[in-house]
């Protein structure tokens, strides 16, 4: 029998060597998986160190950015569809050594992604002001001042969107071929970028005007669309381990895109599932106040920490498990899985203890606000019994999306949000007038009953013959294609790759 980190032989008597398919488990688990990390945290960092900032401005500019940015979210779960469409089809093709078919898919996701862009931009400016009342519906009078501030922060973000959305798109196709060090140089880029921009306009340094929440947006607008140009032109050029064939930018592969589509609705309805939940979660915790909604920010900005871990070996779960089925070796992927989650669960007890010895030490950091912090430390101590869940639920999320198993994520996210930390929310937070700490009961709830759902489903296994092509789609040749962390292998047969079809799960 094979050990754990050997790789299973190929069907065909030929074993390659140096790639994700083949190399020592543990070092392509935390090859993939330490520069995911990292970008996450340096991002988690930066968010926190925004919110500070927009933080010396008052509640009401902490809440009004808070509601703005889960507006964005839900403008971008088509977006998400597109992604990880794009990561499962993307990391099976080169496990399978299908490169040219892999640059195909990038040329059809390029196109999706900046119609996809344009939409939000509009959407998003039309909107703004409308929506930002709609979610402080249940006040008696909404506050005014919330509701200005958070359209002029939503109108200016989501107009990035025409180029941002590159960024979202490059990245996962980088993942799916194996390559987190190019998002993680993009990403510090961007987010140093960011913070620096943010802190100028926000109070007015030098010869740069003060423009509060307005600075804020624009920071983050300008940081997100620059590093969506960078993306587009590192894809064009062909300086990472995947690219696209420019001279064919308007050929439509259908298999290909079917494929990618069939893998992402799943995960597009899942995301509409997820932050619909969360419209109508930020909606009852408006209903409790202006602090309420400062703290709830607060409080998402600091669990973000625990996304660390989390994000990275989930991303690290995706990319080996779809690579490994493309190779023929379902043994190999499910290891993967196991080795990804060992080491998210130990930086997710970790970070448990940090959030029950040191909640109001870092709380403090956004406000002196005494309400807003009694409120913060309460919701940090009450999430850090389900981090180890939260561990779960992000890795194996990962490796089902990496199988294309889209379906049964969106189902379990259905039943958690919905059904367990919606319900529970009302019930506990308004019902019986927990308030906000009764609102984390019932996310750490959501938390650990989809933990339990996600580690059944990986451990039943049906996820390793599922087929993400139709039947009759042709291997093509290709010249080698390399990615980073890995030289790409040659292909060890012509016959084609299987064929059928699918970071917040935290949230």
């Amino acid at each position: 029998m094979p050990s754990d980190d050997a790789p299973e032989s190929s069907p065909h008597g030929k074993k390659t060597t140096g790639d994700l398919t083949s190399m020592d488990l543990r070092t392509s688990v935390i090859t993939l998986a330490l520069p995911a990390a990292m970008r996450t945290g340096l991002q988690s960092v930066i968010e926190m160190v925004s919110l500070m900032i927009v933080g010396s401005l008052g509640a009401e500019a902490i809440a009004a950015v808070g509601m703005a940015k889960r507006l964005v979210m839900v403008a971008t779960a088509v977006l998400q569809a597109l992604s990880v469409g794009a990561t499962a089809v993307v990391a099976r093709l080169i496990g399978a050594g299908d490169n040219e078919g892999a640059r195909k898919v990038v040329n059809q996701v390029v196109l999706l992604a900046l119609v996809i862009g344009i939409c939000i931009a509009v959407v998003g400016n039309l909107s703004a002001t409308a929506v930002m009342r709609g979610m402080m519906t249940l006040q008696e009078v909404p506050d005014a001042e919330v509701v200005q501030q958070g359209a002029t922060y939503l109108r200016i973000l989501s107009s990035s969107y025409v180029v941002a959305v590159m960024l979202f798109m490059a990245n996962a196709l980088f993942q799916g071929a194996g390559d987190m060090k190019t998002p993680l140089y993009l990403m510090t880029a961007i987010n140093i970028i960011n913070v620096v921009l943010a802190y100028v306009l926000v109070h007015g340094i030098g010869p740069f005007p003060t423009m509060g929440v307005a600075g804020a947006g624009l920071a983050a607008a300008i940081a997100r669309g620059s590093g969506g140009l960078a993306a587009l032109w590192i894809l064009a050029s062909n300086k990472s381990g995947i690219g696209m064939d420019t001279k064919k930018i308007f050929a439509i592969d259908w298999k290909l895109l079917g494929a990618v589509i069939r893998v992402g609705v799943p995960a597009g309805i899942e995301n509409f599932v997820r932050q619909g939940s969360q419209i109508l979660y930020t909606i009852i915790i408006a209903g409790m106040g202006t602090a309420a909604m400062a703290a709830n920010s607060i409080a998402m900005s600091i669990q973000s920490l625990a996304f660390m871990p989390g994000f990275g070996f989930s991303l690290a779960a995706t990319a080996l498990v779809g690579q490994n089925l493309g190779a023929k070796q379902p043994s190999r992927a499910e290891k993967a899985g196991y080795t990804s989650l060992r080491y998210a669960m130990i930086l997710a007890c970790l970070m448990s203890v940090i959030f029950v010895v040191a909640p109001r030490l870092i709380t403090q950091l956004y406000t002196n606000d005494p309400e807003v912090t009694a409120l913060t430390v309460t919701c940090l101590r009450i999430i850090a019994i389900s981090l180890p869940s939260l561990a779960i639920v992000m890795v194996f999320s990962g490796g089902l999306r990496g199988a294309g198993d889209t379906r049964f994520v969106m189902l379990t996210t259905l039943a958690g949000n919905w059904g367990v930390r919606l319900v529970g929310s009302y019930v506990l937070g308004m019902h019986f007038g927990l308030g906000l700490p009764g609102v984390w009961i019932a996310m750490a709830g959501d938390q650990i009953a989809r933990g339990f759902l996600l580690l059944a489903r990986f451990r039943r296994g049906s996820w390793k013959s599922i087929e993400l092509f139709r039947p009759g789609r042709k291997k093509t040749s290709s010249p080698d294609v390399r990615f980073h962390g890995a030289p790409a292998s040659q292909p060890t047969s012509t016959a084609a790759p299987p064929t059928d079809a699918r970071n917040d799960d935290a949230s």
